[in-house]
């Protein structure tokens, strides 16, 4: 007997009705069941119920922001895939939820088609783990070409640099050492930028 796929579950918190009911009805027709709320605490209410397969959520909110939300939820949540919705993208706030695990931000207006797309490829991720492992190298990557201080600090003190991050053992150490191999094999192809530490690394011109 064919066991039958479960329906995923996706929960959307914006204090704006009009956004929550847009969610709503760009993911009919999806086979997903779509939750919304514009209340923190029925959030926390209905999370705490299990089952959740991906939360979405807005930054600005008149009793959490976005980021005490997302703190809150992995306390029970650890690895629940996240995506964010803000009319106020920066990388400060980019890295914010990157470093909470969040699989991808969405800047505010978005189109149907971007806000299904990015829906539909964090639910695909069949290992949510790997999925935050991915973003977190990533934006490890990104901030090493970025901050001059973050990557003094990554020659200097090595994995200690990177405690800030919730990943394996083994992704620090790839990242030290520049491990090109387990990287592009466990995170995928990389951009040139997000190279730029990993050839230095291997070329021996910082270390």
């Amino acid at each position: 007997m064919v066991e039958e796929q479960k329906t995923k579950k996706v929960l959307v918190l914006d204090d704006e009705q009009v956004i929550l009911d847009a969610c709503q009805d760009i993911l009919e027709g999806t086979d997903l069941e779509v939750l919304t709320t514009t209340s923190v605490e029925e959030c926390f209410g209905i999370a705490n119920e299990g089952d959740l397969d991906l939360f979405v959520t807005d930054i600005m909110m008149p009793e959490l922001n976005g980021v005490e939300v997302v703190e809150r939820l992995r306390k029970t949540n650890p690895h629940l895939t996240v995506i964010v919705i803000t009319g106020y993208p920066s990388m400060v706030t980019a890295r914010k939820f990157m470093r909470l695990g969040a699989y991808d931000y969405i800047p505010k207006p978005f189109t149907p088609e971007e806000f299904r797309e990015v829906v539909i490829q964090a639910l695909s991720k069949q290992d949510a783990k790997k999925a935050i492992r991915e973003t977190l190298v990533l934006e490890i990557l990104d901030r090493s070409a970025d901050d001059p201080e973050f990557l003094d600090r990554l020659y200097m003190e090595g994995s200690e640099a990177l405690k800030e991050y919730d990943i394996s053992p083994g992704a620090k150490a790839a990242i030290v050492s520049g491990d090109m191999k387990w990287i592009e094999e466990n995170v995928g192809e990389l951009t040139e930028k997000q190279m730029v530490w990993l050839v230095q690394r291997l070329e021996g011109e910082i270390w």
